[in-house]
């Protein structure tokens, strides 16, 4: 039994739900009384390479390769790579 036009179906009436997506800048670790010793104005070093993309995640999965790019004064994100993309009517496995 073929369900894929079903999932497709339902896929589609979700199109337009938010789905929460992050771009992670890099990470770092700082002991206890560091944390406690943040202040305005600190700047934190990241692990982060200098002209390194950064990833693109949603649910946790990573989408895509971004680089931070300035649109109308607001901090925003260019897709360099798709790592994967999701296709409505695909399964997990990646059948229809």
């Amino acid at each position: 039994m073929d369900n894929s036009g079903v999932l497709s179906d339902a896929l589609h009436r979700f199109a337009e739900l938010p789905f929460p997506v992050e771009v992670e800048l890099g990470n770092l670790t700082l002991s206890i009384g560091e944390v406690f010793d943040l202040s305005e104005g600190m700047v934190l070093a990241t692990d982060h390479p200098d002209g390194a993309p950064f990833m693109l995640r949603a649910g946790g999965a990573e989408l895509a390769s971004v680089e931070v790019v300035v649109v109308r004064d607001t901090l925003s994100v260019r897709v360099r790579d798709m790592l994967q993309k999701a296709k409505p009517g695909t399964v997990a496995n990646g059948t229809n």
